[in-house]
């Protein structure tokens, strides 16, 4: 429940042809340290290309975030992504409502995140396969370095299972 079925690098990892041979195809994707850093409003350098080559390759896209609709609707739109703000993750509320939007069968969609303590255990509570990726600033906070502290043994279980 605490391990990611995939660890990456890299957002920029993650591409239509990996997906593909997953059997994913479609994405809901975390916002904050994800796609865009902490607290900005603009996406990450080359994540509007990897977003655009994702539409091409017709892998559906919804954003599900923690954050304020006020901060997510614009960066989802400025995208030309749907997406569900004030998720709650881990709790089932927003991932559901992002399954329903991107109306296909829950073996094809995959939880992309940052965050084993939301994006991972709310991805797997709702039956979905679940990606984690590295932040893409690591914070410097307090809770921060307690929450990656807590995710290490996952991640250590995580490399240990697949041999890597």
């Amino acid at each position: 429940m605490l391990s990611p079925d995939l660890y990456l690098k890299s957002i920029f990892d993650l591409t239509p042809n990996r997906l593909k041979k997953l059997g994913i195809f479609a994405l809901i994707l975390d916002v904050d340290n994800t796609l865009r850093a902490q607290d900005e409003s603009k996406p990450y350098d080359g994540i509007v290309d990897w977003i655009k080559t994702m539409h091409d390759a017709k892998i559906m896209l919804v954003i599900s975030s923690n954050n304020f609709k006020k901060s997510v609707e614009p960066f989802a739109e400025s995208l030309n992504i749907d997406y569900v703000a004030m998720s709650c993750k881990p709790l089932p509320f927003g991932l559901r409502k992002a399954i329903k939007k991107l109306s296909v069968p829950k073996n094809q969609i995959a939880v992309v995140g940052d965050q084993i303590f939301t994006d991972v255990i709310g991805g797997k509570s709702q039956g979905l396969k679940t990606i984690l990726v590295e932040p893409i600033i690591s914070e410097t906070g307090f809770i921060y370095k307690i929450k990656k502290l807590l995710e290490k043994p996952f991640l250590n279980y995580y490399h240990k299972k697949k041999g890597k």
